[in-house]
Formats: C-alpha cells, sequence, structure tokens
C-alpha cells in the first residue's frame, strides 16, 4: 500500500492510474525517478459535464477520481478554481509590469488552458540512495506555478551557482516562473531552475497548481522596443508540452528545453529543433540556416 495514500487500496491506486490523471509514482525528471508520489487532475472546460463527455476532451487524459471520498473531489475542484482565479490575477500583475495593458495575456490561455493540479507526496524511502531526490532540478514548462508547501521543508532553488532552502513560510504562495514565461517576456523574467530533497524524517506534502496555455497558444517573445531582438523562435505551447511529457514518464534521452528554440547566429538550428519546432517555422529556420 502507498506510505501517501493509505485511504486507497492498491486496487483503487491502480483504478485511477489508467491515463496521465490520477494517481502516479512513476515519474521521472531529466531521465531520473522521483522518489514521490502524486495524484494529478486537469481543468475541464465544462465543469458540469462528466469528466469523459467530448465537450471536456483533452489529449491529457480524463480525470480519474476516487470512487469513494467524494469530498475530495469536491474540495480539490474548489480549491483549483481559485488557484485558476489567483493565477489569472497573477497573468495581469506580470503583463502591467511588461508595460503591457492588463489582459494583453489572456489570448493565451484562451478558449480554455491547460493547466492542472498536482498534489504531491515525498514520503520517507529507507532504501532510498544516499543522493537521492525527491524531484531532481528541473524548470516548469508552462507559464507560472503557485504552489503551497507544508511545514517540512525541502524545496530548494539554484541562484547564484548555490543550492538555497525555500522555507515553508504558513499562509503563504511560492510562485515559480515558467519556461513559457520566460520565451514570451525574451528573458526579462527567468524561469527558476529547482528541485525537491528526499524527506528523511517526515513525508512532506505539497500543492502544485500549473498554470499552462490553450493548446493552440504560440508563445513567442514580446519585444518592447525597435532595438530589441527575439531570443526565440515561436514555441507551439502543446508540442513542446508534449515532447516535455514524454520524458516525465520514460527515460527517452534529453528532454526538451526552451534552448532548443533560442535564436544563435552561430549554431542557427539545434540538432533537435528540426524535429520540436512547429512545421512552418522549422521550414523558415532551415532555410535561413542554408543561407
Amino acid at each position: 500500500m502507498s506510505h501517501c495514500w493509505q485511504s486507497n487500496t492498491v486496487e483503487q491506486q491502480q483504478a485511477i492510474t489508467q491515463t496521465t490523471q490520477g494517481y502516479f509514482n512513476d515519474e521521472y525528471t531529466k531521465n531520473k525517478l522521483d522518489l514521490k508520489e502524486g495524484f494529478d487532475f486537469r481543468h475541464t472546460p465544462n465543469p458540469g459535464l462528466p469528466d469523459d463527455h467530448s465537450d471536456n476532451y483533452d489529449p491529457q487524459g480524463v480525470n480519474r477520481w476516487p470512487e469513494v471520498q467524494h469530498e475530495f473531489r469536491e474540495t480539490n475542484q474548489r480549491y483549483f478554481r481559485e488557484m485558476s482565479r489567483v493565477a489569472f490575477r497573477l497573468l495581469e500583475v506580470f503583463a502591467m509590469g511588461l508595460g503591457l495593458p492588463h489582459n494583453a495575456l489572456h489570448h493565451l490561455f484562451q478558449p480554455s488552458h491547460t493547466s492542472f493540479l498536482r498534489l504531491n507526496c515525498y514520503p520517507v524511502r529507507q532504501d532510498a540512495p544516499p543522493d537521492g531526490l525527491g524531484i531532481s532540478p528541473h524548470k516548469d514548462a508552462g507559464f507560472l506555478t503557485v504552489l503551497v508547501q507544508d511545514t517540512v521543508p525541502g524545496l530548494q532553488v539554484l541562484h547564484g551557482g548555490q543550492w538555497h532552502l525555500v522555507p515553508p513560510v504558513p499562509g503563504a504562495l511560492t510562485i515559480n516562473v515558467g519556461d513559457m514565461a520566460q520565451v514570451f517576456t525574451n528573458d526579462r523574467f527567468y524561469a527558476s531552475n529547482h528541485r525537491v530533497l528526499q524527506s528523511e524524517l517526515s513525508p512532506r506534502y505539497s500543492r502544485a497548481f500549473f498554470f499552462n496555455p490553450s493548446h493552440g497558444a504560440n508563445i513567442e517573445p514580446s519585444i518592447s522596443n525597435d532595438r530589441e531582438t527575439p531570443h526565440y523562435h515561436p514555441i507551439n505551447w502543446w508540442e513542446f508540452r508534449r515532447k516535455r511529457f514524454e520524458g516525465d514518464y520514460a527515460n527517452v534521452g534529453e528532454e526538451v528545453q526552451i534552448d532548443w528554440y533560442r535564436i544563435n547566429e552561430a549554431q542557427p538550428l539545434h540538432p533537435h529543433l528540426a524535429q520540436a519546432l512547429p512545421c512552418h517555422t522549422c521550414s523558415s529556420a532551415a532555410a535561413d540556416a542554408q543561407q
């Protein structure tokens, strides 16, 4: 039985692990298995309809809720709605900080964003290797992440070449800038490189709301003046997310990174870029590289 989900039997856990949503304990970060367990559920555009209704279709999969503990679903759906409200407000703050109208970024999340909420548990693992990590160093793929920690420390952020603990503060939200925000702001905002230590004395719990653009959103740098040049080729969010997901649950080699899309005169095309870029962008970039 799971150390973190004691209220569910093994059979119940397996029943909600049929798609990318639901319970999991097999996620990889940078090709290394995380020492954690979790439960994911995604945004449903029409919450009044069943999760598997065609109007709620999403290639991320169907939400898989426990058949018991209905309050678990209701409570987390309310929390999801509140985090959506918070994230859109933060999005407006981002826009105004860039000198843009407050709603300038809304179109990237319409008609329906692909956000999801993750409940994390980092159990105490007696068999964990000494250098094991709850999550290996990484940057979040989406636009921003709204995180709530419990009282057990473990989150670290890389700054100045050193890892710094992010101490839990009761009632506080921890905000991570994601890859898509870095691309859109043309490196004015940087995605934070962070990791989670393995739990040694007691389990650690957290809730992470990943605020992600709509499937069809193409993320490209916002240029603020005539002297500024774009640092990235346009990135189709869902293509990027799909490729990142391929490395989340299997060791498939190097995971896609936004640096694959970085415009570099010395090396016009990253070795993986021809496969990673949207077709129209890839064709034009390849043509430029041949000139």
